[in-house]
């Protein structure tokens, strides 16, 4: 652990970008583009796009504390390596609607914990946009089982976006089903806005 959270020091310098930044650009980045760019750390230490995401919250201010971490404790709040965002590429298959996805995430999990029941407790938050993917919480072995799967592109640890509500982003899932947020909650996890159009390239 003490090998990880050095890791994570040096990356704090300069991942100041938001995973949520990405939600309010008209065609970001592609994902496989996104993740060769940090390809090169090895697990668990390649925090990834949900380190990124959790770098900046709405307002612009870093979820970084003044004080650097202590041995005792994580260096990216919610950090535990025991919730998990699983990065997907095409769940569904082509056009394949909002319900459609998520019930392939839903199976994907299945497919290691050995229902469907199971995986849709385990399953905390699930995205559509701007990345295909569902954070869930299972241990680090189980993580590991999903690398092989058909589809799965990363599982990555996850963090918290809203550190304060303990918050990891995306849209809340709860037993099988999407629960909203309430309208304060929800702005801490929204998009960063754009104050104007990205040029074109």
């Amino acid at each position: 652990m003490a090998a990880i959270r050095r890791s994570l020091r040096s990356l704090s310098s300069y991942l100041t970008i938001s995973k949520r930044l990405f939600s309010s650009i008209t065609k970001p980045p592609p994902l496989p583009v996104l993740f060769r760019s940090i390809a090169s750390l090895n697990r668990p230490g390649a925090v990834g796009l949900n380190l990124i995401r959790s770098c900046v919250n709405t307002s612009g201010v870093t979820n970084f504390t003044e004080q650097p971490p202590t041995d005792s404790e994580p260096f990216i709040p919610g950090y535990d390596l025991e919730h998990w965002l699983i990065v997907m590429h095409n769940p569904g298959g082509e056009r394949a609607t909002k319900k459609q996805m998520i019930d392939c995430y839903v199976q994907t999990l299945a497919k290691v914990l050995g229902s469907e029941e199971e995986a849709k407790k385990k399953i905390y938050s699930v995205s559509i946009y701007p990345y295909f993917g569902f954070g869930c919480e299972i241990d680090e072995e189980t993580s590991e089982k999903l690398e092989e799967l058909p589809g799965v592109l990363h599982v990555l640890p996850d963090s918290y976006v809203d550190a304060e509500n303990k918050d990891y982003g995306g849209e809340l899932y709860v037993n099988g089903e999407i629960v909203k947020r309430s309208p304060e909650r929800q702005r801490r996890v929204e998009p960063l806005p754009v104050s104007r159009p990205f040029p074109k390239i």
